[in-house]
């Protein structure tokens, strides 16, 4: 490609660094699936290229804005990312000129957020589990790019991408920002959510978010009160979620649930320990009996009807599933079916004896 050979040439000329660049702004405009593609490989040449008397800094930053604009505008069209060293770069590159030079770069950095959390392909995941999100720079990026004054499209793509680097931020022995900065990011991711339509990958973005906030002594105190409701699409959870795995094995969380000044979070979380009831760790399960006696001794049964519904409904979805399968499939899928029943008929016999007193 023409372009990839001006900008990786250190020989090139002023003249034709420039006539690269109009040519860029006017390809970067059109919205085809080619166009995507060759754009995403050329971003890699220009942020790979070295810079030159002709093609200065400020000449490669303008290209590789092109270029990512050209890959990640549109919808339609996203090329799969595979190494995202590159926009991860990109992106501390533009962060810094927001935090540190105060300019308005919300355009390149929706475009790299777009890139990293829409469409990366396994291995990218990966390697973002390996990048480290907790410089300075990078958090102060990331907080405003969920500002409520930043466009929407911008703060739908944070909301995406910050479940790629969750771990880093909430499964943390220390606080990685301090608590004014932790309030008002939970603020503004609260208000984020909150404007979005809940899809099922919305929530499934929240909850990893929330779960990771959930079991952290740090973050848990600046979860915005009604944000505990969202508790309330838990199906939406994936089976392998390692947040929401930390929180169930939590024995702590029950204690703390109960001091959150949201009711419906006890309610709701109580709700979710039982959905799991087979697969808690000893001393979890026994906090949940404890707390189940206390209510059906209580005058809240009421909940232990709602809790046995949320168990007869995800049973009944499971062995609904389980139907399109043989008997004795061993499909990975109607195994783990058979195990979600068999968990939760568990748990429903174990409920309904407390109900019976």
């Amino acid at each position: 490609m023409k372009l990839g050979e001006t900008f990786g040439n250190p020989s090139s000329t002023t003249d034709e660094i420039d006539r690269a660049l109009e040519s860029m702004e006017l390809i970067a405009s059109l919205s085809e699936e080619t166009v995507a593609q060759k754009s995403y490989e050329l971003f890699h040449v220009v942020m790979q290229a070295p810079t030159s008397p002709a093609y200065s800094q400020e000449k490669k930053l303008e290209a590789s804005r092109l270029t990512i604009h050209g890959a990640y505008k549109w919808d339609r069209f996203l090329p799969l990312v595979e190494d995202p060293s590159d926009i991860l770069t990109f992106l501390d590159q533009h962060f810094d000129l927001v935090t540190r030079g105060g300019e308005n770069q919300d355009e390149p950095i929706q475009n790299a957020l777009r890139a990293l959390a829409y469409a990366p392909r396994p291995v990218a995941i990966e390697a973002l589990k390996r990048f480290d999100p907790t410089k300075p720079s990078f958090i102060s990026g990331i907080c405003y790019a969920f500002q409520s004054n930043r466009p929407f499209e911008l703060r739908k793509a944070a909301l995406f991408f910050l479940p790629h680097i969750g771990d880093r931020w909430f499964n943390t022995p220390r606080p990685i920002m301090k608590p004014d900065q932790m309030r008002s990011l939970c603020a503004d991711w609260a208000s984020t959510v909150d404007v979005i339509e809940p899809t099922s990958d919305v929530q499934k973005a929240t909850l990893a978010v929330l779960f990771g906030m959930v079991n952290s002594p740090h973050w848990r105190s600046h979860i915005v009160a009604d944000k505990w409701n969202l508790l309330e699409y838990f199906p939406s959870v994936p089976g392998n979620s390692q947040p929401l795995r930390r929180c169930l094995d939590n024995p702590e969380l029950i204690d703390a649930i109960r001091d959150v000044s949201n009711p419906a979070a006890m309610t709701l979380w109580m709700k979710i320990l039982w959905l799991k009831y087979n697969e808690l760790v000893p001393e979890v399960q026994k906090q949940l009996e404890t707390v189940t006696k206390e209510i059906a001794q209580g005058r809240r049964r009421a909940d232990l009807e709602m809790y046995q519904s949320a168990i007869e409904s995800e049973l009944a979805t499971a062995e609904n599933a389980l139907t399109q399968y043989t008997t004795w499939s061993t499909d990975s899928v109607a195994v783990a079916l058979r195990k979600k029943i068999d968990n939760l008929q568990h748990a429903k016999h174990a409920l309904v004896s407390f109900k019976r007193g």
